[in-house]
């Protein structure tokens, strides 16, 4: 089975791996290219910020004291600390995609080798990566309960957290993606040969994201490195949505059991037992596929095929 690709020409192609794609095009390949991507990503985003927030504070106001947002956006049980907690990284989306457009001059190459969401290999990979994440949690969950464990009251504020889960957990998890993996690789990309850069540079910026201590923040740098060669492989943000999505999302909604749950900080030493395995074999599991769906190598990515133009012959 081939994986929703731009087809392969007969003729003679250039074939560009996913960090490299801003070199298609002469004008999207100057020096100062990543300088103005990453800077109109990030007014972008302070601009939606700082929009979201003011709306924010009016709702404190004049909405009802009991769906006010805590301090610190982490009660998992209240509806408007998730809408904005999920809301404000989901913003990472729209701020990076109109970042490599507007400031990279690249169209859709951000999303991946094939210019656009291949939202078959979405969905493939999701029938299988999100019931094992769901059962592995779940089980978890059951098997070890957190200390805090208690019962959500069964109400329209638990239907709206559950609710807001998931919707904004799936683009919470993309806009991740985007900012950490696929913006910092075609950035890099732009003036590194190597895809080493653009997978391992970033991973310190997505550890201090997480407050958690340094058992967490290892199982953070793996995952990210995994998460980084996916892009890369495959060619596109799409398998690392997914799977950061299926960590993600059950967890998010198993959260209201444990109102503390949200809270990063201090992480047991067992937690990496089952996250980095899984983390590992899932990440194996999926470059294996796209490598046998593709005919390729294991360290050989998906590239964009782009034909080349014919040489001018004599008459």
């Amino acid at each position: 089975m081939t994986i929703d690709l731009l087809p392969t020409e007969q003729s003679t192609v250039h074939k560009t791996a996913y960090h490299r794609l801003s070199h298609l095009d002469a004008g999207t390949s100057r020096w100062w290219r990543p300088l103005s991507t990453v800077g109109v990503a990030v007014g972008l985003y302070i601009a939606m910020l700082v929009v979201v927030l003011i709306f924010a504070v009016l709702a404190m106001l004049i909405g009802p004291a009991s769906w006010a947002p805590s301090e610190m956006f982490a009660d998992p049980r209240n509806p408007a600390d998730m809408l904005i907690g999920l809301g404000l990284i989901a913003l990472m989306i729209p701020a990076s995609v109109l970042g490599a457009r507007w400031g990279g001059g690249t169209r859709g190459t951000i999303h991946s080798v094939a210019g656009r969401v291949r939202w078959r290999m979405l969905f493939h990979a999701a029938w299988i990566v999100l019931p094992l994440y769901t059962v592995v949690h779940t089980l978890a969950f059951v098997i070890s309960p957190p200390e805090d464990f208690s019962w959500p009251s069964a109400d329209f504020r638990t239907a709206a957290v559950l609710l807001i889960v998931l919707l904004l957990a799936p683009l919470q998890c993309a806009g991740e993606e985007y900012a950490f993996r696929g913006l910092p690789q075609q950035a890099l990309g732009t003036w590194l040969r190597s895809p080493v850069w653009g997978i391992v540079l970033p991973v310190p910026l997505f550890v201090l994201g997480h407050g958690y201590d340094w058992v967490g923040q290892i199982d953070m740098a793996v995952f990210a490195i995994c998460m980084g060669f996916l892009v890369w492989k495959s060619g596109g943000l799409e398998l690392a949505i997914v799977v950061h999505t299926a960590n993600n999302l059950t967890l998010f909604l198993l959260a209201p059991f444990s109102p503390s749950s949200l809270e990063q900080g201090t992480v047991s030493p067992l937690v990496l037992m089952m996250s980095i395995p899984l983390t590992l074999g899932m990440t194996a599991g999926l470059t294996l596929w796209i490598s046998r769906a593709h005919g390729l190598g294991w360290l050989e990515p998906v590239r964009r095929q782009v034909p080349e133009a014919p040489s001018p012959q004599l008459g």
